[in-house]
């Protein structure tokens, strides 16, 4: 069996707790509620395709890393940790960000961007090596710790929420359709991994 650690981040960090994202005037929305929306989709979706989930979505990153790193441990099968985010600053493609480290993670997100891929608006999707030291190191954080440990890490950044070419995307049907992209994607990848 796979194990899944799904972290809707920004929210509940001990430092900032009021923390909920970027705003999208497009919405009326703050991203933490949409990525919380998405994100149910991924667990449910995921859950019916005979998946472990586990919802994370407080504690600093480092310790959600560490909480993470536990459960795989324990694990035999595929692990993969997605730190949910949305992208804002005026662009138009979807993002999965995986650590320069892991061939694992670049294969990972590879099978889920792919899925991304196919709905409307997110023709233009990029897998991005996330380093500490250049403007991928936000993206780096979010995901650093899991390297240590046995699954692999993608910071999940599927739209951008001030962008009108996705505003569709942040209804609760394009919420749904996003979330159960990368769940099927997920499986995907973990069915290639079990292959392997």
């Amino acid at each position: 069996m796979a194990t899944i650690v799904l972290d809707r981040q920004h929210i509940g960090k001990p430092n900032n707790p009021d923390d909920l994202g970027a705003y999208s005037e497009l919405s009326q929305e703050h991203e933490v509620h949409m990525v919380g929306r998405y994100l149910l989709e991924t667990e449910w979706t995921l859950r019916s395709l005979g998946h472990r989930v586990v919802v994370l979505s407080d504690g600093f990153y480092s310790h959600r890393h560490k909480r993470a790193n536990n459960f795989f441990e324990k694990e035999s099968g595929a692990c993969i940790y997605l730190a949910g985010h949305l992208n804002a600053g005026g662009g138009e493609y979807a993002a999965l960000f995986y650590d320069h480290r892991s061939t694992m993670g670049a294969t990972a997100a590879q099978f889920i961007g792919a899925q991304l891929a196919k709905l409307e608006g997110l023709d233009n999707t990029k897998m991005i090596e996330a380093q500490p030291a250049d403007w991928t190191k936000h993206a780096f954080n979010t995901i650093d710790g899991i390297y240590a440990g046995r699954g692999c890490g993608i910071c999940l950044e599927p739209f951008f929420i001030d962008a009108k070419k996705h505003s569709h995307l942040m209804s609760d049907e394009g919420l749904e359709l996003v979330g159960h992209a990368i769940a099927v994607g997920v499986d995907a990848w973990i069915s290639s991994s079990e292959r392997g």
